[in-house]
């Protein structure tokens, strides 16, 4: 009679072992039962659940390359602001530097004339002024623009 019924009950039993879902089968899970792990074992929902946190960790290891890629990217536009701002300022430089030569070179032609020394005189306060100012670098380059115009315009004046 006992076998009657354990035959009986023996599809049930096997039915009630595979209801388990991968997420169920955790393996650091210590309370599930010993039927649970059987059918966990032979439904094949720990491997399900293998391939799952495979997936995911795929997914991860590809985001953080994506993340270095832009990061490398970012690091690369940064160095070329940096290199573009150096540029900059040493082509600053050099437009002061010529703006002062010329302007001693008009300094020099324009002796005798008081009307082109008063100029001169000008242009060297608005290029002391720029120098000292506290203006971004585009209009300092602006302004420096300006006054190597003026000196041009009084070099033309002095047939230099």
């Amino acid at each position: 009679m006992k076998k009657k019924y354990l035959l009986l009950l023996s599809p049930f039993i096997f039915l009630v072992g595979c209801s388990t879902t991968p997420e169920q089968c955790d393996p650091t899970n210590t309370n599930i039962g010993i039927m649970d792990k059987i059918s966990c074992n032979y439904s094949g929902n720990y491997q399900t659940r293998i391939d799952q946190k495979k997936q995911i960790l795929e997914n991860e290891v590809r985001a953080n390359q994506q993340f270095k890629e832009i990061y490398a990217v970012i690091e690369k536009q940064k160095n070329d602001t940096s290199l573009s701002i150096k540029q900059k300022q040493a082509q600053r430089q050099k437009l002061k530097t010529d703006l002062t030569k010329l302007t001693d070179e008009v300094k020099q032609k324009a002796q005798g004339r008081d009307d082109l020394q008063s100029q001169v005189r000008d242009i060297e306060q608005q290029l002391k002024k720029v120098n000292n100012s506290g203006s971004s670098e585009l209009e300092k380059q602006v302004e420096l623009e300006k006054l190597n115009k003026k000196l041009q315009q009084l070099q033309k004046a002095l047939n230099i």
